[in-house]
């Protein structure tokens, strides 16, 4: 009844109750209120907001509308404990664990001999189809096993909707609420402009729609629905090679026509140099890594404007122009995770020679509200840059590392790289 009625939440919710008991009712009480308790795992508590529970409830007297019976109360508590029971598992580790094994668990109905091509439809690496015949769990894990917590939560969220388990279900609510990142749902990507800058407006402060009034032949739009896997260089290279790039063009033409527009953008106003400016070099040896470990990765945008996001109603009730929200480069990373790079020359903390702790003061507050609002700030100094050699060093480690920590690249992964 639930599903009829599109609530589809609270008919998962309702597969996680382990067992359901009720207090004793009065049949002489004609207006009596019966209080239905659900059995959940301890974990899975938090889950039940008073909202699900009352939609539960009411379904629940729907039904008893027809034999008589009396109306609902509906609350949730923890299992009773089994002596003999293996403990709960708990804390951050033991979560992704759990979510590992949950997702193992989740294909395990599949067929032996059907297992390794559906491991290999959710992109799982191959492997022996006799192993999967001895133990079909143990195939899962050891396709997955190196994978994180958000790799696990990217998949596990496939895997359930084809191969529904309550508690892999279960796990990734639990999950999906401890994860950092922004709130707001993706909507405009304004970038690279290679000219004068595009004045932007809020134009009308309900919809959060956004215009470019001037200068928008010099920038790129990106106006595409997001996955919760981010931005990757394949997407933005498939969106170049539909609306920019000239028909039948290949993929590696496409991505090469795309790297040079957006070098284009970078290091605006620099003097002409043997060699390449602070941005340059920052984008020049991330794409040694697309080169490298392929299109999947996160792409690196330059010279992005903070409005693919758009401003709440409480934050923006008029229309009008917009203030200077620009970043030197934007990942947008799965799980609505975003990291924002800043090079600081010297006009970021000095005016002249003179420090200016006023613009110290402006760029440590915008920090502020960008962490606020769910985004990583990484910030370079200009004085890193004055070697070009070690500054790809450098760069090329703290991508490495970045990409490890976020799950796109594994360790073995990143050695290989560092030894080449």
């Amino acid at each position: 009844m639930l599903l009829q009625v599109g609530n589809q939440r609270a008919a998962r919710l309702l597969s996680l109750v382990q067992d359901a008991e009720s207090a004793d009712s009065d049949p002489w009480e004609p207006d009596q209120t019966q209080t239905v308790v659900l059995r959940v795992r301890p974990i899975f508590l938090d889950l039940f907001r008073p909202a699900d529970l009352q939609a539960i409830a009411a379904q629940m007297d729907k039904m008893a509308t027809f034999s008589g019976g009396p109306r609902h109360e509906v609350t949730v508590a923890a299992m009773l404990a089994d002596p003999f029971a293996k403990a709960e598992l708990g804390g951050t580790g033991t979560l992704t664990i759990q979510l590992r094994e949950a997702v193992a668990d989740a294909l395990h109905p599949v067929r032996a001999y059907d297992l390794p091509a559906i491991c290999r439809a959710f992109g799982l690496e191959d492997g022996d189809g006799d192993d999967a015949h001895y133990s079909k769990r143990g195939y899962v894990r050891a396709r997955i096993s190196d994978y994180n917590q958000d790799q696990l939560c990217e998949l596990g969220a496939r895997v359930v909707e084809e191969h529904y388990l309550p508690q892999l279900w279960g796990l990734l609510q639990i999950l999906t609420g401890k994860r950092s990142g922004v709130s707001s749902t993706f909507k405009n990507l304004i970038f690279a402009a290679d000219g004068p800058k595009p004045e932007l407006v809020l134009a009308d402060a309900v919809s959060n729609t956004i215009e470019i009034v001037a200068n928008a032949q010099f920038c790129l739009v990106y106006d595409r629905p997001l996955a919760d896997s981010g931005l990757t260089w394949a997407d933005l290279v498939t969106w170049w090679a539909e609306t920019h790039a000239p028909k039948d063009i290949d993929e590696q033409g496409a991505a090469n026509g795309l790297y040079f527009r957006l070098l284009r953008s970078l290091d605006a106003g620099r003097a002409e140099s043997d060699e390449p400016g602070p941005e340059k070099l920052m984008f020049q040896t991330y794409a040694t890594l697309l080169k490298q470990h392929g299109f999947q990765l996160p792409a690196l945008v330059p010279q992005v404007y903070l409005h693919y996001d758009p401003y709440t109603r409480a934050q923006r009730k008029t229309v009008g122009p917009l203030p200077r929200q620009r970043m030197d480069f934007l990942l947008l990373l799965r799980g609505r995770r975003r990291v924002v790079i800043e090079i600081d020359g010297v006009q970021h903390y000095a005016v002249g020679k003179q420090a200016s702790p006023k613009l110290y003061g402006q760029m440590v507050a915008e920090d502020r509200e960008l962490y606020l609002a769910g985004y990583e700030v990484v910030r370079f100094g200009g004085d890193e840059f004055r070697s070009a050699d070690r500054a790809r060093v450098m760069l090329r480690d703290f991508f490495e590392r970045l990409l490890t920590a976020h799950g796109y690249l594994s360790e073995s992964k990143r050695e290989a790289g560092a030894s080449k």
